[in-house]
């Protein structure tokens, strides 16, 4: 395949990097970017537009040679073309690292597929304190790696070999992002971490406003006396919240959607604090 035209689907950050990488390759050519569905407001479109206007890279559709499927946890099982993709632990529920997370999954597999074989595996491994976004911060470093590693022989056509397990089905829900505070202290703090990331992280109510946790750990592991599950017990920089079991801590939240605040800074200025309940 010479010189040929390469059309990307997706407008994420592994979008980014990819149309970067494909930009300084000699012998190829982006024709177009299709973000699909994709939310222009989400923080990841804006750099993948702006790198498109400064290359001349047309957002849509085009006869192309090559499509390059860039969404990682995508719900399609079998990408258009060529699949940048995360493969989950055989026997998890969904490929989206969301869901993976808040079920305990913490290795799988970043792969080049086209949804039946596989070009390219990288290995994919989290740390305990990994949030979402995190997840796919290095699932996209690995991803183009494998990409860069197989560029030449998947223009001329390479083999693939076995899928090692399906692709799973599955996108992760906003109401999925809502805390529950009578769980334990820990399922919590979990919750926070899977949601975390530019989806705005784990949601609770103070009064009409939505607040977006952006992080959390256990503060104490058994429960204060006499608390009602999310009631706010200490705040002084962070925010201390009573939960089913034990506490937990969070130092930074979004008040809808305007800028992430210190929690306790954001309480203050509220007018609130010590005995208020979350909803």
């Amino acid at each position: 395949m010479g010189n040929p035209r390469i059309q990307l689907l997706g407008a994420t950050r592994l979008t980014r990097l990819v149309l970067s990488y494909v930009l300084e390759r000699r012998g190829a050519r982006v024709v177009g970017i299709d973000p699909g569905a994709e939310d222009e407001s989400l923080p990841w479109f804006a750099p993948v537009r702006g790198i498109a206007r400064d290359n001349g890279v047309p957002l849509g559709r085009f006869d192309a040679d090559l499509v390059l499927d860039c969404d990682p946890d995508a719900r399609p099982t079998r990408p258009e073309g060529v699949g940048l993709r995360i493969l989950p632990p055989r026997g998890a529920p969904s490929a989206d690292v969301n869901r993976m997370l808040l079920g305990g999954a913490s290795d799988w597999d970043a792969i080049i597929t086209d949804g039946g074989g596989v070009w390219e595996t990288r290995r994919l491994e989290s740390e305990p304190n990994d949030t979402a976004s995190d997840v796919l911060d290095r699932a996209t470093l690995r991803l183009v790696e494998a990409l860069d590693a197989i560029w030449d022989t998947l223009r001329a056509g390479a083999p693939l070999a076995p899928l090692p397990r399906p692709l799973v089905a599955g996108r992760w829900r906003p109401q999925e992002a809502f805390v529950t505070w009578e769980l334990p202290a820990e399922a919590i703090v979990k919750r926070v971490r899977a949601a975390g990331g530019p989806w705005g992280g784990a949601r609770t109510h103070l009064g009409d406003t939505t607040i977006w946790l952006l992080d959390a750990d256990v503060a104490e592991y058994t429960p204060p006396e006499g608390e009602i599950p999310g009631t706010i017990v200490a705040c002084d920089g962070a925010m201390v919240v009573a939960t089913g079991r034990g506490s937990v801590r969070i130092e930074r939240l979004r008040p809808g959607w305007r800028p992430a605040r210190r929690a306790g800074v954001y309480l203050r200025e509220s007018g609130l604090g010590v005995g208020y309940l979350l909803a």
